[in-house]
């Protein structure tokens, strides 16, 4: 079994070089900084039981080691690591026999490693035909092609470089993405990371994210109010979230599953963990679609809908909460999402780069009717983590008991909602397994005020299917209680999410006031926004709420719709 390290020690260690290497987001630019100090080796049969090839240069393997086959991350000898030196070894090591790939290892934002593999993603424009994007990839490099439609999304290609050098694969991948024809390429990067998670050992059981009575010494009422969200539905067995995570427990007995999932990383378990370690799929799924009223542990708060599980990422095998992926399994993930019908996403773990392809895939998706989520991030930052920074995906920071944001969370622009994330009781892995060995546990962290977030969208979904994925947004834009500074903040985004408020919004939209009637209350409001008529005025009050038909315009078309429900004046 490989050795494993955390990843603070990771960031301490490599000799960075300020080296003009850089890869494509899209048309753009980002820069890569190259670690020096190792050097990536991919072996396979035979080959994979092999030690390090004897190479000038490479003294054996490193104290780091990811848990996949046939890699194993090789250290620089010697004191004198640079670019040069660096680029000589990669380039020695591929013209002898003992590999059948080396990679520079570069480093990510998070200070985990990104390691350039053979298989290169990449998008044409819609006007460019099979025969000519194959004929592009060829005037390019020497490749297999391997897939082309990509998590079935048309004119995505993944190939497979014959090259052995991982230089030679980016800058390939950098060729193709600045044709005309190209809409992002780039390689199929092995990346590190982490869970969104702070877990913190159970000692109590009062549910307070749903039902807040001060239990923490916080400020009760500061909740999701699940139980008014509940006497209008606890969810519907047809709407479906998948959560992209490390795997889900499927024998725990308090989880409503939709099986079989995915196994996106090649794995054989159909979306359940694959190591020991893979620990934070099982309590963010609890979350969501914890069972109700069966004598066990905790509750979700969506219980009636299900989850899916779409494993994407590989525990580092010391626990320690970090573990690996690549792009092309999120993409998978998201692709398995949409073939089950799923209506719902979340991802609770942050990447150290940015990907255009899984970028790509969110923006598809999400136009094809699913909402997505992801956690801000728990570095504290005002900047958001990848992929909850997508204009696709719906960003959530975590708050505490009294409805402030938490200090670890972050936050910044394109912040979506905030909702609780701190000692949050869900499902754990059952057995002896997971954070606590005990079948539930108690867990902090943005990777869980993402699923609650995520829960609210299940619920409207499950109160009216045939919301598009913006309405469902709007509706809980809308319900969302207000902090920060009035109306949308970096800090806050929309507020802090409302179940109630947000099935209200979707039950009855002429219900301004959230009081389960339609009267003169509302009336006032709604005067006012008729009156201002754009949405982007300034002056518009309660997020533009009097936009019933959600067109950005308060108008005579929303007046009609009004009128009626305030004619009947109670919500149905």
């Amino acid at each position: 079994m490989l050795k494993l390290i955390t990843l603070a020690a990771l960031a301490a260690t490599p000799a960075l070089a300020a080296t003009p290497f850089s890869y494509r987001y899209f048309k753009q630019e980002r820069p890569l900084a190259l670690d020096t100090s190792r050097v990536a080796v991919f072996r396979s049969g035979a080959l994979a039981d092999r030690a390090v090839p004897i190479v000038p240069g490479l003294s054996g393997p490193g104290e780091m080691q990811l848990p996949l086959d046939g890699l194993t991350l090789a250290t620089v000898a010697g004191e004198a690591r640079d670019a040069i030196s660096v680029q000589a070894i990669i380039a020695d090591a591929a013209a002898g026999d003992g590999v059948n790939f080396v990679s520079p290892v570069f480093i990510g934002a998070d200070g985990g490693p990104l390691i350039v593999t053979r298989d290169l993603l990449v998008g044409f424009h819609e006007s460019v035909t099979p025969q000519q994007a194959r004929a592009a990839i060829a005037q390019t490099l020497d490749a297999e092609l391997l897939d082309e439609a990509l998590g079935d999304s048309p004119n995505v290609y993944r190939v497979r470089a014959r090259a052995r050098d991982g230089f030679e694969v980016l800058a390939a991948a950098n060729a193709l993405a600045d044709r005309p024809d190209v809409r992002f390429a780039e390689p199929d990067m092995i990346f590190t990371g982490r869970g969104a998670l702070i877990p913190n050992d159970p000692n109590f059981a009062d549910a307070w994210a749903f039902r807040n009575t001060a239990q923490f010494g916080g400020v009760a009422g500061q909740d999701m109010s699940a139980p008014a969200a509940w006497d209008i539905t606890t969810g519907s067995n047809a709407i479906i979230t998948v959560v992209i995570d490390t795997g889900v427990d499927p024998t725990h007995p308090d989880l409503n599953l939709r099986l079989p999932g995915s196994d996106a990383t090649g794995g054989s378990g159909q979306g359940a963990p694959g190591n020991a370690c893979d620990n934070h799929g099982t309590p963010v799924a609890g979350n969501i679609s914890g069972r109700i009223n069966n004598s066990l542990g905790s509750s979700g708060l969506a219980p009636t809908t299900r989850v899916a599980s779409a494993r994407t990422f590989i525990s580092s095998l010391n626990c320690d909460g970090s573990w690996s992926s690549q792009s092309s399994w999120t993409v998978g993930a998201l692709n398995f999402a949409q073939f089950i019908g799923a209506r719902v996403t979340n991802n609770s773990n942050y990447y150290g780069f940015t990907s255009s392809a899984i970028a790509d895939k969110y923006a598809s998706t999400k136009a094809a009717g699913i909402v997505h989520f992801a956690s801000a991030g728990n570095n504290g930052t005002s900047t958001l983590s990848y992929p909850s920074s997508l204009p696709s995906v719906n960003a959530v920071a975590a708050l505490d008991f009294s409805g402030l944001r938490a200090g670890f969370s972050q936050y910044g622009v394109g912040l979506d909602f905030s909702a609780p994330g701190v000692f949050i009781h869900s499902t754990d892995r059952a057995g002896g397994d997971g954070y606590s060995g005990n079948d539930y546990a108690f867990v902090s962290g943005t990777s869980f005020s993402s699923p609650l977030t995520a829960a609210v969208a299940a619920l409207v979904l499950s109160y009216n299917s045939t919301l598009s994925a913006l309405q469902v947004e709007r509706a809980m834009q809308q319900g969302a209680r207000d902090r920060g500074t009035p109306g949308y903040d970096t800090g806050y985004g929309w507020g802090f999410v409302d179940a109630f408020r947000s099935l209200q919004r979707a039950r009855c939209p002429a219900d301004l006031s959230f009081d389960g009637q339609v009267d003169d209350a509302d009336f006032v409001t709604f005067a006012a926004s008729y009156n201002l008529l754009i949405c982007t005025d300034a002056a518009m009050p309660q997020i533009c709420s009097a936009d019933i038909n959600n067109d950005t315009f308060v108008d005579d078309a929303d007046f009609v719709l009004f009128a009626d429900a305030y004619n009947e004046l109670l919500c149905p």
